[in-house]
Parts: structure tokens; C-alpha cells; sequence
């Protein structure tokens, strides 16, 4: 889907990022459950983050590549404006998740939220499906 091979082998590598963070994040808060407490599940939360919003920026990157590509029009940089250009041109396995994702990144971002670990990873998931989709990435 994208064109540009120079870009395509950044984004693949920011992806990298995304998935070598959240195993680093993973592996490191699993010694820390061994103690317990309230906080230190706040803490694999607030941590989950990290990767989460890396993967909408690296999404953020993919759908920037596209609209200069001109797979669909859009000249803003922000992601929501972005997703809602390429919504009716790109295919895409479930809109919607994705679009959550970046409602949520942004209240991560604008208002200090933390979401869940739990949807943390499905968003990325989300996020990686889409990819995998258009060949961006590859198993």
C-alpha cells in the first residue's frame, strides 16, 4: 500500500519500536506483580500507555505516507482528521476500533487519561491488524 519504499522500511522499523516497548514493559511489571498492590497495577497501566500512543503516532505516520501518496485527500497532520479522510478510501477491518484508539490516545495526551492495559494492547492489535492488512507489515 505504500509506495515509498524509504518509508515503508521507517515505519516498519517505528512498528518494531512499538512491539520491542511493549515486550520490554510486559517483562518488566511481571517481577513487579510478585509483590502486589493496588498501585503497582496503576503502574503496568500507566506504563501500557507508552507503546499505545507510539503505535497511533506510528499511525498517525502510515496515514500522513498515504494522503501524500494520495490513496485519499487530507491536509491536515492530525490523526483524527486523517483517519476520517481515509475511512471510505482505504480498506479498513474495523474502523471503528482504530478511531476509538485515537480518541483515546488523545485523552491520554490532552487530559493525562490512562487506559487500561487491557485496551491498551487492543488497540495496538488493532492497530497491527490494519497494517498487516495493507502489507505494511509482514508475519
Amino acid at each position: 500500500m505504500i509506495s515509498d519504499q524509504t518509508a515503508l522500511k521507517d515505519i516498519r522499523e517505528l512498528w518494531q519500536g512499538v512491539e520491542t516497548l511493549r515486550g520490554r514493559v510486559q517483562r518488566t511489571l511481571l517481577g513487579s506483580f510478585a509483590n502486589g498492590g493496588h498501585s503497582v497495577i496503576l503502574i503496568a497501566d500507566i506504563a501500557h500507555n507508552l507503546p499505545f500512543i507510539h503505535a497511533c503516532a506510528v499511525l498517525n505516520d502510515v496515514l500522513e505516507q498515504l494522503a501524500k501518496q494520495k490513496r485519499f485527500d487530507c491536509k491536515s497532520r492530525f490523526l483524527g482528521s486523517l483517519l476520517d479522510a481515509s475511512r471510505d478510501k482505504l480498506h479498513w477491518d474495523d474502523f471503528a476500533i482504530v478511531r476509538d484508539a485515537a480518541d483515546e490516545r488523545n485523552r491520554v495526551a490532552h487530559e493525562g487519561h490512562v487506559v487500561s492495559r487491557a485496551d491498551c494492547w487492543k488497540y495496538i492489535d488493532a492497530i497491527r491488524k490494519e497494517f498487516m492488512a495493507w502489507g505494511i507489515l509482514v508475519a
